[in-house]
């Protein structure tokens, strides 16, 4: 998946933003296609496999998690399978979380995309090794991670060449100040895989800027309106916005070009008028050592380039050469 597109892959994280409505949620897929992203995230939670206090809620949304997730979040088999196929059809890439082991095995039967691994289960070592052991590619965030943990999750899956690992601060919703996107180059050089963002900020010039950064993905929260109720609404782009960001991400890309030395077109037509040829500074007799005192450079670039000093210094010339002429090869002796 990783390896097959040079460009970076945006992701619309549909996450519980349908609010457990099925229709909503093809609805969302349709709109992501729509606003040009390359791929869109679901979330398979089964909330008894995953939490034992079932009152515990998180900062930023009154509920408690369990509540949330099953009423909310828990899809039918059957509902994601055809989510999947739809995701599918429409030429999108299927990214899935997981948080259990039997999510997982669910998911594998639908032959995802990728597997996304959740900040909040980077310590899941039985998770992980299950991961680990199946044939896909992997998504990883390391928003609520410490390094020890990032290079012990790294280690337990064994997927370097097929990783995403993804900067994500967990900030809900993440301020400017807290975006420390220069962590992206301290991913990048000490575990040497692909890295993206997995963002909260909705600050979408920072977020498309980090293609300059070399992230291979980008992930953000996508909904049809921020004023829905759920914890994710208010963190997500809407269709206009996520649009505006892939424009941006594209047209980056563009500018970024290549890391080598190109000339166009006209700078290439322009060499000739603007640059310099090696002229005759003061006549230099038939049969006379060519000096650099005898020599100059002067515009157009049409005669001998200058980086030819060298080896026409010291050479005599074959005829009477007067000034303002600019040398040809035939002009010197071998």
């Amino acid at each position: 998946m990783f390896k097959k597109s040079k460009k970076c892959i945006i992701v619309a994280e549909i996450g519980p933003n349908h609010n457990g409505n099925f229709k909503e949620a093809c609805s969302l897929v349709k709109l992501a296609k729509i606003s040009n992203c390359d791929a869109v995230k679901f979330q398979y939670r089964i909330a008894d496999e995953e939490i034992f206090d079932k009152s515990s809620k998180s900062y930023y949304f009154n509920e408690s998690r369990y509540n949330f997730i099953k009423k909310i979040q828990e899809f039918t088999f059957s509902e994601h399978k055809k989510l999947r196929k739809l995701v599918k059809d429409l030429g999108l890439y299927y990214i899935c979380s997981v948080f259990s082991n039997k999510a997982l095995a669910y998911l594998i039967k639908l032959s995802p995309d990728a597997i996304k691994i959740p900040s909040g289960e980077i310590d899941n070592i039985f998770l992980l090794e299950k991961i680990a052991k199946t044939n896909f590619p992997v998504v990883m965030s390391s928003g609520m991670s410490y390094i020890d943990e990032i290079t012990k999750a790294i280690k337990i899956v064994k997927k370097k060449s097929r990783l995403v690992l993804l900067h994500c601060t967990s900030e809900y919703p993440t301020n400017l100040e807290d975006m420390n996107l220069k962590f992206i180059n301290f991913l990048k050089s000490k575990y040497n895989c692909f890295v993206g963002i997995s963002d909260h900020s909705r600050n979408i010039f920072e977020i498309a800027s980090t293609v300059a950064l070399g992230v291979k993905m980008i992930e953000v929260h996508f909904t049809k309106n921020r004023k829905f109720k759920g914890p994710d609404h208010k963190i997500s782009l809407t269709p206009i916005e996520l649009k505006k960001l892939v424009k941006l991400v594209r047209n980056l890309e563009i500018a970024l070009g290549e890391s080598k030395k190109k000339l166009g077109k006209h700078a290439s037509e322009m060499r000739n008028i603007f640059c310099n040829s090696i002229v005759v500074k003061k006549k230099i007799n038939k049969g006379e050592i060519i000096t650099k005192n005898n020599l100059c450079l002067k515009k157009p670039g049409t005669g001998l380039n200058s980086k030819f000093l060298n080896k026409i210094i010291g050479r005599k010339a074959k005829r009477t050469l007067f000034k303002n002429y600019s040398i040809l090869w035939s002009d010197i002796d071998k």
